[in-house]
């Protein structure tokens, strides 16, 4: 018998000794594995996923790592909308597919035949529109209410677009800072608009700076400025203070309180897509300031 027992773990131990490698892990989360085989089976149909959930899958070549990360990423995600009670059911996702099919002029026959043709199969569908649905309901519940855009982000924005468009014509509510230039030297002149950006912040001037004189503008239009201040203040966002500009014997320096077009016709039809531009690069941020952040609750380990 034991004559038998060797023979048989002699085999065993020969035949492993042949055998070869089918897959390896990649990555693990928390309890669940993730494998080569799964890697490279998405980037397999990376094009169409690249179509159905272009949030997630939104670079046209992935490394092994970067799947993973997605797949880590995704499992995250689907955890922290299970603590608040949000999951995403099978009929949710059945009525979502049945809505695309329908929205396409398709049968499910022809869009299994169509995903047959991109390397994916109905139940790879059906589980990549799970997690297209979850990160929809994650960034509406969890990362939406973390992020804003601002009037004046969106005016800065249009502004620094449009620079060269001499058609503009801004008004401005300005405040001016001013020193004489005898006062100032060329190295407290570089350093004269920072003083004024803390001083907007402490209250407290550097005695360097204490004699500087300050004179509320109001509203101005660009009709009686100088070329060279109306360059200067175009180039200003809303918010912030200009570069020192020299008017006869004195340096100034002008927070722009306010910077609005005198003719908006154009900005008000650019408005709503760079409030989407910016929505997006703010949710694309803090995405991944949250997933990095929430990687610190959860067991994750890479392997090369």
């Amino acid at each position: 018998m034991r004559k038998i027992s060797i023979a048989i773990i002699a085999l065993i131990l020969a035949c492993a000794a042949q055998a070869k490698v089918l897959d390896k892990i990649i990555a693990v989360v928390d309890d669940k594995i993730i494998t080569l085989s799964i890697v490279e089976r998405i980037k397999t149909n990376l094009q169409i996923r690249q179509n159905i959930a272009p949030f997630i899958y939104n670079k046209s070549k992935l490394t092994n790592s970067q799947v993973a990360e997605n797949i880590i990423n995704s499992k995250m995600i689907r955890d922290k909308l299970s603590e608040f009670g949000f999951v995403v059911g099978d009929e949710q996702v059945q009525g979502n597919v049945k809505q695309r099919i329908a929205q396409l002029g398709l049968s499910q026959k022809q869009l299994i035949q169509f995903l047959k043709q991109n390397n994916m199969n109905f139940d790879e569908y059906f589980e990549l529109t799970r997690e297209a649905m979850e990160y929809s309901l994650f960034v509406d519940r969890v990362i939406s209410p973390l992020i804003s855009v601002t009037e004046q982000e969106i005016k800065n924005t249009y502004y620094k677009r449009n620079l060269s468009n001499q058609t503009l014509s801004f008004k401005y509510d300005l405040v001016d800072f001013y020193l004489p230039k005898s006062k100032l030297g060329k190295n407290k002149l570089s350093k004269f608009k920072d003083v004024l950006v803390k001083f907007q912040n402490t209250g407290n001037l550097p005695k360097a700076f204490e004699g500087v004189e300050t004179n509320t503008l109001g509203e101005l239009t660009e009709d009686g400025l100088t070329p060279g201040l109306k360059k200067l203040l175009k180039k200003t966002d809303e918010g912030s203070f200009s570069a020192p500009f020299l008017l006869a014997d004195d340096y100034h320096v002008f927070f722009v309180k306010q910077k609005d077009l005198v003719e908006s016709e154009d900005f008000a039809a650019q408005k709503r897509k760079i409030r989407g531009e910016l929505m997006k690069m703010a949710t694309d941020k803090m995405t991944g300031i949250w997933l990095a952040r929430q990687k610190n609750g959860h067991y994750v380990k890479y392997f090369k």
